[in-house]
């Protein structure tokens, strides 16, 4: 007669022994999972902000070593250019006038990255010579430009009624001080974040509101373009603001606005005119940026903006 060999069972101790060890093993692997994915999104958006350093230097060769304006508007110029110009012929831009837009649409222009897509909002729009904005991202469009961050906005700036991409409410009536009603739409939560650019270089006509644009300049002007910056992550829009028209050196609250640190720890990314990048921890003013971090926001022409 053949002999039963008995089964033994997994006991519930056992059981729960094994499920521990393994909710063990996932409390490890988890946050190095999530680590390791901001690191990715961290070094994908600094790659992106090395290749805008790249156009810049490519926009100055082709432009008598000047420095690509951070916001223009030549609506009222009589050589307009290709920029933010309607294309095709007749369309109407879906984000803010014609002729008037910021650094990434300018630099998307001079890499030639267009056309992408073609949007449908009152009349066809391709985005020939205009940088993918939220109007594009919003229609569902998954592409991906190098003049945004891989990391995706999970905080607004300001009431988040404003009109993006421009940042500071310079094209909705807004004045581009930090309490008015600026900032990205609730809608641009998930798109991929906003690098800003240093208002120092808004070629715009000057206004009330920001008496100190209006300016060109040329890289044989910038004393230190190793520490000055360029870009830094928005969640503003393409260009960053200065809390304070006047821009007084000795005014201790004198800062930016706009500024987001997405990053683990609580960094920003900074593109500085060398075509370097550095990620940067959170400051209290403009002063400490400089003085403590080594990083120029104003006055790139001059030696110095704060006194020692």
């Amino acid at each position: 007669m053949k002999k039963t060999v008995p089964v033994r069972g997994i006991t519930i101790v056992e059981m729960l022994a094994v499920i521990g060890v393994i909710a063990v093993l996932l409390g490890i692997l988890l946050p190095a999972l999530s680590i390791a994915r901001k690191t990715a999104l961290w070094g994908t958006s600094q790659a992106n902000m090395r290749q805008i350093g790249q156009l810049l230097v490519l926009y100055a060769g082709e432009n008598r070593e000047a420095i690509c304006p951070t916001a223009f508007d030549y609506s009222a110029s009589p050589a307009k250019g290709k920029v933010r110009s309607a294309s095709p012929d007749g369309a109407v831009p879906p984000i803010g006038p014609l002729h008037a837009g910021t650094w990434a649409d300018i630099l998307w222009t001079t890499g030639k990255f267009g056309p992408i897509a073609s949007l449908t909002t009152t009349s066809t729009w391709d985005y020939r010579f205009d940088s993918p904005d939220a109007a594009l991202y919003g229609s569902g469009w998954d592409g991906a430009s190098p003049f945004r961050s891989a990391e995706l906005m999970t905080t607004l700036y300001g009431d988040g009624s404003g009109a993006a991409p421009y940042g500071g409410g310079p094209f909705n009536g807004g004045s581009g001080s930090p309490v008015d009603s600026s900032g990205d739409p609730i809608t641009e939560l998930g798109q991929p974040g906003y690098f800003g650019g240093n208002p120092f270089f808004d070629a715009r006509p000057p206004t009330a509101g920001r008496p100190y644009s209006g300016r060109f300049f040329t890289t044989g002007q910038i004393k230190r373009p190793e520490a000055s910056m360029y870009l830094m992550d928005s969640n503003l829009g393409e260009v960053l603001g200065i809390n304070d028209a006047t821009v007084n050196p000795n005014n201790p609250d004198l800062d930016l606005f706009g500024v987001d640190w997405r990053y683990s720890g609580g960094y920003t990314n900074v593109l500085f005119l060398d075509g370097h990048v550095d990620s940067v921890a959170k400051w209290d003013n403009l002063r400490e940026l400089d003085k403590d971090l080594g990083v120029r926001v104003w006055a790139l022409d001059e030696k110095s903006f704060f006194a020692n």
